[in-house]
């Protein structure tokens, strides 16, 4: 319960990750946070020494085109997030990309998202349309990069405990993420395709989209590290990709998930408390004309995402609660 709407948005600027294994193993001090898609569970990390919030991108057993997305977006928005890292596993489309090398993203594609929620915009209530040209902050790209000098040589320590998987350390600085909606992996046709097609081409995931989108509705700056667990079915490969078993997707990113907070970590020291993305941080105003919401069906239906809208607008362009809708917020915890 709230006394009033603004009160459910937390004011301090906050850093996140999304991920998963590795890293749900060392965050603590789990919380629960309502949004207007369900519940989320989150917890904290210490990166750069600062605290930082975590939220696992699969909360339970879910498929990668079952996962929550918007639930997770709205709960860092609610959280007061503003600088989100996203780490996303995934297959080899290129020759010079192996095992063990994590890709600064800088761009994403895809062919079909199925059944994902893509948008925050909701029918008769609010219509949204965010730019997406350049997904990722360059600011913050650039401190992964920086980072990486300070990194190798411990990511290169964490690899060589474990010569089984023939693990390789590199950072590459871009390559566009390509994301597949099934939850199985793609076939050899179809990839080849795929890495002829599409401008620097380097992994093929499944979990980047819509998240991306998503957050930069929320008004967020982000950054993604693709982590290349496995050959996928890359010509010439030693194995193809499997997801269990020894050497399989599970294993090798239960230890490039080590190698991915290491970078994080001395990302985040480089990154200022201030920092400030303009195309990312105000594309909530950049994405709303007044004239395409209802601002009744929309705080009676999503009254969280109602506040979101309504804090990111000029002054002028927001709408006075009526009392039925105060006393609406009143019973929204």
């Amino acid at each position: 319960m709230v006394a009033l709407p603004e009160q459910l948005i937390h004011q301090e600027k906050r850093n996140a990750v999304i991920a998963g294994t590795g890293f749900s193993e060392k965050a603590q001090d789990f919380e629960k946070i309502h949004t207007d898609y369900g519940d989320v569970r989150f917890g904290h990390l210490e990166l750069g020494g600062k605290d930082t919030i975590f939220i696992a991108r699969h909360q339970r057993l879910q498929a990668p085109f079952q996962v929550n997305y918007r639930a997770n977006a709205q709960a860092l928005k609610l959280l007061g997030v503003n600088k989100v890292a996203s780490i996303s596993a995934a297959g080899r489309m290129r020759k010079n990309v192996l095992p063990g090398h994590l890709v600064n993203v800088d761009d994403l594609t895809f062919m079909s998202l199925g059944a994902r929620s893509t948008s925050f915009s909701e029918e008769e209530a609010l219509l949204l349309h965010s730019p997406t040209a350049s997904p990722y902050s360059e600011g913050l790209r650039q401190k992964i990069n920086e980072a990486w000098k300070l990194s190798k040589a411990e990511i290169k320590a964490l690899y060589a405990l474990y010569p089984q998987f023939q693990l390789s350390a590199k950072l590459h600085t871009n390559g566009t993420y390509f994301n597949s909606d099934p939850p199985w992996f793609n076939t050899g046709t179809q990839e080849a395709m795929i890495r002829t097609s599409y401008r620097n081409m380097k992994l093929i995931g499944q979990t980047l989209l819509p998240e991306a989108a998503l957050l930069r509705e929320m008004g967020m700056a982000q950054v993604a590290l693709g982590m290349c667990t496995d050959h996928s079915n890359f010509p010439g490969a030693i194995r193809p990709v499997i997801h269990a078993g020894e050497g399989g997707v599970m294993d090798i990113a239960a230890v490039t998930s080590g190698a991915a907070l290491l970078l994080l970590d001395n990302a985040m020291r480089l990154i200022p408390d201030d920092y400030y993305d303009s195309f990312a941080h105000e594309s909530i105003s950049n994405s709303v004309h007044p004239d395409q919401v209802n601002w009744h069906r929309l705080r009676w239906k999503r009254p969280r995402l109602a506040v979101i809208i309504d804090q990111a607008l000029p002054t002028n362009q927001r709408q006075a609660y009526n009392l039925i809708e105060k006393i609406r917020y009143l019973f929204v915890k």
